[in-house]
């Protein structure tokens, strides 16, 4: 199966959100266009039933997941890690499996970071993966860059925030599409 010729299925897709903590935002490059997108995602799984999951590194330390965009889901699932590779965090792993979703559509911080390592990890595993690219960041342009590079040559899909949903939606004037037009005309 080559996963780039396959289209989205809502009913097989996660929104996996990894560690968009404000001390670690704060240093990223395109910040507004990333939360803007990452908030758009997160509208789109409302729509579709897509679980959501939220991962946090070393909070102690690094603080929460940004309240902005946990705050529009009623009960977000927020776990934990010290592991860059969320799926080397059982927790996390379990959580996922869980879900029997086997599409991972992942955006957050950093793309070089924790966004490469659990895309490989989820690849590994036998995952299909889409990136956000305009939803992932990193402190400098060029990590983030080199990141995507070797996740789209490593399988993964790299995709934009307005091309999963319209993938999702695979055509006009459907409930769900009625429900997304002021998001569509704000991407």
């Amino acid at each position: 199966m080559n996963v780039y010729q396959e289209f989205l299925n809502p009913a097989e897709c996660l929104l996996l959100l990894v560690d968009i903590q404000k001390s670690l935002f704060d240093l990223c490059v395109d910040r507004d266009q990333v939360a803007s997108n990452t908030a758009a995602l997160i509208e789109v799984a409302r729509v579709f039933d897509i679980p959501v999951i939220f991962t946090v590194q070393n909070p102690d330390k690094l603080g929460g997941f940004l309240p902005e965009l946990t705050g529009t889901i009623a009960a977000p699932e927020t776990f934990s890690k010290l592991e860059f590779d969320c799926f080397e965090n059982e927790q996390i792993a379990r959580a996922v499996r869980r879900t029997g979703r086997k599409t991972l559509l992942l955006a957050g911080i950093e793309g070089h970071i924790c966004i490469f390592h659990t895309a490989l990890g989820a690849l590994r595993l036998g995952y299909r993966v889409h990136i956000a690219r305009d939803a992932v960041t990193s402190r400098r342009e060029f990590e983030r860059q080199t990141g995507i590079e070797r996740m789209d040559r490593a399988g993964a899909v790299i995709s934009s925030t307005e091309m999963i949903v319209f993938e999702l939606l695979h055509q006009a004037g459907t409930k769900e599409f009625r429900t997304l037009l002021p998001l569509l005309k704000k991407l």
